[in-house]
């Protein structure tokens, strides 16, 4: 297999390993591109993304898509990787779309963490953890009905805490464990408690509470303008190994 075949391969196994670690509410195959819409919250779970070679006409496809999204009164968002036709992204500029949001997707071989002792690890989202995988506010029965039906069957899930003051929550992360890989999100640290080495915390914890699972690999997305969170997992060792980027309709469409 020619090198570029080989590559090609490695992430389109990490593009479908995203879609069963955030699944979405609706997800349907097309012409390998994968369509995915929850209802709001992340653009990874809201978005198109193409996978596979196709056969239909590009711009047949993208109707399709357009249409898929406005029976659910939301707009078309493509997230392209190198796995998509070339021309698309110029077609989809043509027509008034506009790339956001350049991200890496980073990988790591995990040797030895150290979990820190002043970080809590749950397996079952609180009431904080529901927003912030739906969108939808804290406590919202929608919002628990959504979650239950997201994190269902995804493999081993971690929800990482740092509470001080109350408590009160003050950094964050997220991460799955399936197949070989802890597949790292929302990781955030409040602006008043950043400077503090939380981040480093949450993330030693997570990757170590990956290794007690039996995964052998980390893998992350942080878009390439956050400068602060780069440094910090280039420090850990990972290495950006694809990047993608959205494609969104201008604002009114």
């Amino acid at each position: 297999m020619a090198i570029i075949d080989l590559v090609s391969e490695q992430i389109r196994e990490l593009e479908e390993l995203s879609f069963r670690t955030l699944p979405a509410l609706e997800q349907e195959r097309y012409d390998g591109w994968v369509l995915r819409w929850s209802g709001g919250g992340s653009r990874r779970a809201n978005s198109v993304n193409p996978v596979e070679s196709s056969s239909l006409a590009l711009d047949e496809k993208v109707e399709h898509c357009e249409e898929w999204f406005q029976r659910r009164n939301a707009p078309a968002i493509f997230r392209l990787t190198s796995l998509a036709e070339p021309e698309l992204a110029e077609m989809l500029s043509g027509r008034g779309y506009i790339q956001t949001s350049p991200t890496d997707v980073m990988i790591l071989e995990i040797e030895d963490p150290v979990r820190a002792v002043e970080v809590d690890v749950d397996d079952h989202p609180k009431d904080f953890w529901l927003a912030t995988v739906t969108g939808h506010p804290p406590g919202s029965a929608e919002g628990r009905r959504i979650a239950g039906q997201l994190l269902a069957g995804v493999g081993r899930v971690h929800f990482a805490s740092v509470l001080e003051d109350g408590p009160e929550t003050v950094a964050t992360g997220m991460s799955v464990d399936l197949d070989r890989y802890t597949t790292i999100y929302n990781m955030n640290t409040y602006r008043t408690h950043r400077r503090r080495g939380l981040a480093r915390s949450v993330l030693n914890t997570l990757l170590a509470v990956g290794r007690e699972s039996g995964s052998t690999h980390a893998v992350l997305q942080v878009t390439q303008d956050n400068i602060a969170a780069q440094a910090l997992y280039r420090q850990f060792g990972f290495t950006p190994f694809y990047q993608y980027a959205y494609m969104e309709p201008p604002p009114g469409n």
